[in-house]
């Protein structure tokens, strides 16, 4: 899933900088970079089961970083993005590790512009992928032991996600110019929905597996990025 998401972001980073040379009539353009913040999870009920089996809990709060970028035209804007998200936490042994990764196709409009700034409304919709691993570790450090005590298991399964925020992005230019390009930094607010339980088909190997908590990349978000484009005001 990693990897499919870095091919994501390697495209959605292409077709900004194409976008960015189309600056004839009218306000056009288009951004382009990484991403790095925080992603809030729903991992209640999840969390609940793990605390009953003994095994460490999950924060409600992970790392997300992946990047994306867009096309402005007129005030109307077209574009994508791929993330990444990770939490591991390890208690007594034992290692819980939930790895996320979604990609979505974006729409969203302009509400304010002004010379190089700009901050607009974003909604995109797309899918991914969740696996949660539990591991224990080998009671003895021999590697022929190792191989029969060593116990971890990964459960995985595909979602649909959903998502709308508020982004604001500046091309670091201090011209009064009619157009701006290069360096640019952004910062991005909003709400992920991901029905993990109604669509989930939980596998472990070949194995479908029931019971399932619903958890999952649902709810608040926010992250930086520092990318480049250009625009034409």
């Amino acid at each position: 899933m990693k990897k499919t998401v870095l091919l994501i972001t390697l495209i959605i980073l292409l077709v900004g900088l194409v976008f960015s040379q189309e600056v004839k009539n009218g306000q056009y353009g288009g951004l382009g970079g990484g991403d790095i913040g925080a992603q809030w999870l729903d991992v209640k009920e999840l969390n609940t089961q793990l605390k009953a089996a003994g095994l460490p809990e999950l924060s409600e709060v992970a790392l997300a970083n992946g990047g994306g970028g867009y096309g402005v035209m007129g005030r109307f804007i077209i574009g994508g993005e791929g993330y990444g998200i990770a939490t591991k936490e390890k208690s007594s042994g034992n290692t819980v590790h939930l790895d996320i990764g979604y990609g979505t196709f974006n729409i969203g409009y302009l509400i304010f512009s002004k010379q190089a700034f700009r901050m607009y409304v974003l909604g995109g919709i797309g899918g991914g992928e969740i696996s949660l691993k539990i591991s224990q570790d080998p009671d003895s450090t021999d590697f022929e032991d190792t191989l029969s005590t060593f116990n971890e298991n990964t459960l995985y399964t595909e979602f649909p996600i959903f998502k709308v925020g508020i982004n604001a992005d500046y091309i670091l230019s201090f011209s009064d110019d009619e157009a701006a390009g290069g360096l640019a930094i952004g910062l991005a607010a909003g709400y992920t929905y991901a029905p993990v339980g109604w669509v989930s088909d939980w596998k472990l190997s070949d194995r479908t597996i029931g019971s399932v908590p619903n958890f999952g990349p649902t709810g608040p978000y926010i992250t930086f990025r520092i990318g480049g484009g250009g625009l034409a005001f």
